[in-house]
């Protein structure tokens, strides 16, 4: 799945989009998703149908929808929304598509894999620049929902995590990538956004019907 600084700068970009007032809380959103840790504590929170060995893994965000649909305009529950559409373009573009394959058939590449996060982190936010922000909004949490599969102090105690990958090297922001391209990440962050936009401000509209 995207990392925390793919998630953050997702949020980011749709929030600016949609001119969600409240942005700490959508970006809060955006990455609460991942602040819990075991596999059924994560097939939870990210509502997965399917299975992977089947190829029929998926994220039912129309579940999560319909399980909070008397609060689901609020700033949190969009921002979460929006993790769950970006995860679903990753898990299809990239994990079942190729990427699960490719570590199946050579253990080393899981560590280039965690590599190439690290490092994007530090080229991501050279490129799109909001570090400052970001650091900001993490570093003056304000208490969320509490959420059935995502409880507040859970996102809380993940912030710490978010402002660790805001520190990076600058002298290895010219290091090269090794199972991704810059490209392609940017292209995904960027087809997230998108998407994100269309079903954040569709749900938005109905909401005001």
């Amino acid at each position: 799945m995207g990392s925390r600084i793919m998630h953050l700068i997702i949020g980011k970009k749709i929030a600016d989009a949609l001119s969600i007032e409240d942005k700490t809380s959508f970006l809060l959103g955006s990455i609460a998703p991942d602040a819990v840790f075991s596999f059924e504590e994560k097939n939870a929170s990210h509502f997965f149908i399917g299975e992977v060995e089947d190829y029929t893994r998926s994220v039912d965000y129309n579940v999560f929808l319909h399980k909070y649909d008397s609060d689901e305009e609020h700033p949190y529950l969009l921002g979460y929304y929006t993790h769950l559409i970006a995860d679903d373009i990753w898990l299809r573009g990239f994990n079942l598509s190729w990427l699960r394959n490719r570590m199946d058939a050579d253990e080393g590449l899981y560590k280039l894999y965690h590599q190439d996060f690290r490092l994007l982190n530090g080229k991501l936010l050279e490129y799109y620049g909001f570090s400052d922000e970001f650091r900001n909004i993490l570093s003056n949490f304000s208490k969320v929902l509490d959420l059935e599969e995502v409880k507040s102090k859970d996102v809380e105690n993940f912030t710490r995590f978010a402002l660790e990958d805001l520190e990076y090297d600058k002298e290895a922001l010219d290091e090269p990538l090794h199972v991704f391209t810059f490209d392609q990440i940017v292209g995904y962050i960027e087809t997230s956004i998108d998407l994100g936009v269309l079903k954040t401000k569709r749900l938005i509209s109905e909401g005001k019907r």
